[in-house]
C-alpha cells in the first residue's frame, strides 16, 4: 500500500504511517468546519444512512463503529437509536467535538489501519459517511471497514459520485468551498466491486441529490431522491448498505 510522503506521524496508530496535510484538512478548519457544512446535506445523509438503511434490530444494543465521524452527527443518531458507538477520526479536535456532541466513546484512529487498532470481526455495524474519499486509498479504507465487521454485520456508507468531481474541483478553484484535501471520488461500480471482494453483499442502494443542494430546493431534492432512483447513477452521492457474508 502506498502513502503520501511528508506530512506528520499519527502516533496513536500502530502502523505509524505519515499523514499528509491533505488528510487533515477538516481538522485544520477547526470551528469553521461546522459553518462550511450544509445542514440539509448532513441531515439527509443521516436520514438515509442511519434511519432508512438500518432497522431497530440492526442498531439496538449493537456495537457500532463510525469511521470518519467528523462533527459527530452520525454517532449521535446511532447512540440515540440505542447503539453502543465508537466514533473515530484522524483529527484529535474532531474526535473531541464528537465526544462532547454525541456522548459516545470517541478516539483517534486511521481509516486505513482499523484492523491494527480494533482487530478483525469486532463490530456488528460500521457506518461511514463522506470519509473514504478523503483518504489516500478509498478502496483500502473500505477493505478495512469490512475486515473489522463481524460476519452477518452491516456496513452503511455514503461517498460522492465521481461524475461530479469536475464541478467540485471548479467550485474549489473559485473558492466557493474551503476544502483542500484528498477528493478521491468513487463510482457505483467501484464500490460494488470492492465490497464483493471483501465478501460484503449489497442490500440496498440509494442515490442522493440529483442537483446541487446549494440551490436550496430541498423539498424537491428529497422528492427526487425518493421518486427518481432510476437516475441514481447521476446523483451526487452514492449510498450503499451491505451485509458481510
Amino acid at each position: 500500500m502506498r502513502y503520501p510522503k511528508g506530512g506528520r506521524i499519527d502516533a496513536t496508530a500502530p502502523s505509524l504511517r505519515r499523514l499528509s496535510d491533505k488528510e487533515l484538512t477538516h481538522e485544520r478548519l477547526g470551528d469553521a468546519f461546522a459553518s462550511a457544512q450544509n445542514d440539509y446535506d448532513t441531515r439527509r445523509r443521516v436520514q438515509v444512512v442511519v434511519d432508512e438503511f438500518l432497522t431497530d434490530q440492526m442498531v439496538l444494543g449493537k456495537h457500532a463503529l463510525d469511521v470518519g465521524c467528523g462533527l459527530g452527527h452520525f454517532s449521535r443518531r446511532l447512540r440515540q437509536r440505542g447503539a453502543q458507538v465508537t466514533a473515530t477520526d484522524i483529527g484529535p479536535g474532531l474526535v473531541e467535538k464528537t465526544r462532547r456532541f454525541s456522548g459516545c466513546r470517541a478516539e483517534v484512529a486511521d481509516a486505513l489501519a482499523l484492523v491494527d487498532r480494533f482487530g478483525p470481526d469486532r463490530f456488528d455495524l460500521v457506518v461511514s459517511s463522506e470519509c473514504i474519499e478523503h483518504t489516500p486509498e478509498p478502496s483500502a479504507a473500505l477493505q478495512q471497514m469490512a475486515a473489522v465487521l463481524r460476519p452477518g454485520g452491516f456496513l452503511a456508507l455514503s461517498t460522492p459520485n465521481l461524475l461530479w468531481l469536475p464541478m467540485v474541483k471548479l467550485a474549489t478553484r473559485l473558492r466557493m468551498r474551503p476544502f483542500d484535501g484528498h477528493e478521491h471520488f468513487s463510482t457505483w461500480g467501484s464500490i460494488r466491486a470492492v465490497l464483493k471482494r471483501c465478501g460484503v453483499d449489497v442490500q440496498r442502494e440509494l442515490g442522493l441529490h440529483l442537483f446541487p443542494f446549494q440551490l436550496r430546493m430541498h423539498r424537491f431534492s428529497t422528492w427526487c431522491d425518493r421518486r427518481l432512483q432510476f437516475a441514481r447513477g447521476v446523483m451526487i452521492n452514492i449510498a450503499i448498505l451491505g451485509r458481510k457474508q
